[in-house]
């Protein structure tokens, strides 16, 4: 990849909400301007984010002619800040800065969770028995071929995030009409982009240990940026409820050739370029994919990876787009730091949201987001998105989760009204 030395020469954020508000100032400190793209539909405060204007020299509304518009600022790179963002990015990159673009004819796999697991199949990497339909009929006859009859299932849309709308059926005496109406809950609700789901996406579960595996791309290049732990909790049939992620170190022999497996898997997606977001489950058999986006990880996390790492996915895209490659091929391991969800545990009216203050006297503080005041109607946390809240901690482990078990004691003194 030749360097790129016209520094005047802007990237182009779409979208930069969520993780990818932290694009432009990492790009803007090392003299590359940006320019937002923002998408057709009433701003989602993603995470707490808003646009913030004065990161960029110029704030376009995605329109029709959007690439004309574009191709007189002649970008270094197109990157999509959030899920809702990859289309309109991709298909941007293809147009205006093709050498840096991912495979086209695999573009519908890396947005598809049923399709992704087509496409590890093809490529000879090991995948969960998946399929998307939208006859209920056709899941039942697909679920007995499968020899999935009483067998854990997840049932979900075939594209959403932040866990939106995946239900886990546990194996039980409900399992058939557990199954059938959570398939049918994905058909009829809209997803919180305000969509409905036209297929649903049936897949057996993968059981063990969940990691975030987080990775950006030169040239199908691909190098690894930070991993994290998951530590889930269950809403009925939903085990989709952050408790805490904790940072880790990369030991790919413990770890099953965890990392081996996601560059496969990144490969048969065809990622060339760029930030992907992969979640990972290390199962008794190995690593299987649970599903793979191109785009860094949602949520405050750029700062989390930083303190544990010294480097987060937007520094290294930083590094990619500006130097032609990363300067660091090797994840470094600095120190512990886990982000700790807060819940609600009810939907309502929040009444005393300074029961979180207490958090600032924790000695293992790194940071502290709230996304939520008092007054605020908020729903029951069931998933990643719901969440109302994250409280970082960094240091030594031991600490940290005894400051954990402080910040469970102040949540539940939270007063949610009905």
């Amino acid at each position: 990849m030749t360097r790129m030395t016209h520094i005047k020469r802007p990237v182009v954020i779409v979208n930069p909400l969520s993780s990818g508000i932290e694009l432009a100032p990492a790009f803007k400190a090392r003299g590359i301007p940006a320019i937002a793209v923002t998408l057709n539909y009433d701003e989602w405060p993603e995470f707490g984010s808003r646009i913030r204007a004065s990161d960029f020299i110029e704030i376009i509304p995605d329109q029709p002619g959007i690439e004309d518009l574009l191709r007189n600022y002649d970008p270094i790179a197109i990157i999509p800040g959030t899920e809702e963002g990859i289309f309109l990015a991709e298909r941007l990159t293809a147009l205006l800065t093709p050498q840096l673009a991912n495979d086209p004819e695999k573009a519908l796999h890396r947005s598809h969770k049923s399709l992704m697991q087509t496409a590890l199949s093809a490529a000879g990497v090991p995948t969960l028995k998946t399929l998307h339909m939208a006859s209920e009929v056709d899941a039942e006859i697909w679920i007995r071929e499968n020899h999935l009859q009483d067998r854990p299932l997840i049932i979900k849309p075939p594209s959403s995030s932040g866990s939106d709308k995946v239900f886990h059926i546990a194996v039980g005496a409900d399992w058939s009409q557990e199954w059938r109406r959570a398939f049918n809950r994905v058909l009829t609700e809209p997803m919180v982009s305000g969509k409905r789901s036209e297929t649903v996406v049936v897949q057996e579960q993968a059981i063990g240990t969940e990691f975030a595996v987080g990775t950006v791309s030169v040239e199908g290049k691909h190098y690894l940026t930070h991993l994290m732990k998951y530590t889930k909790t269950s809403v009925g049939d939903r085990k989709t409820v952050f408790d805490h992620v904790e940072f880790v170190a990369h030991d790919e022999e413990a770890l099953g050739g965890l990392f081996e497996y996601t560059r496969k898997a990144l490969d048969s997606l065809g990622i060339r370029f760029g930030a992907a977001h992969n979640e990972i489950m290390l199962t008794k058999d190995g690593p299987r994919l649970i599903e793979s986006s191109p785009r860094m990880i949602g949520g405050p996390v750029v700062g989390f990876a930083r303190a544990a790492t010294g480097s987060s996915q937007a520094d290294k895209l930083v590094e990619i787009y500006v130097d032609g490659d990363v300067h660091s091929q090797e994840l470094v391991f600095k120190k512990t730091v886990v982000p700790v969800f807060l819940k609600a545990l009810n939907a309502g009216r929040v009444s005393n949201i300074e029961v979180f203050e207490g958090a600032y006297r924790l000695p293992t503080l790194l940071d502290l987001h709230v996304w939520i005041g008092n007054g605020d109607h908020v729903p029951q946390t069931v998933d990643y998105l719901t969440a109302i809240g994250i409280i970082a901690l960094a240091g030594d482990r031991e600490s940290i989760f005894s400051d954990y078990e402080k910040i469970r004691a102040m949540e539940s003194e939270l007063v949610i009204n009905p």
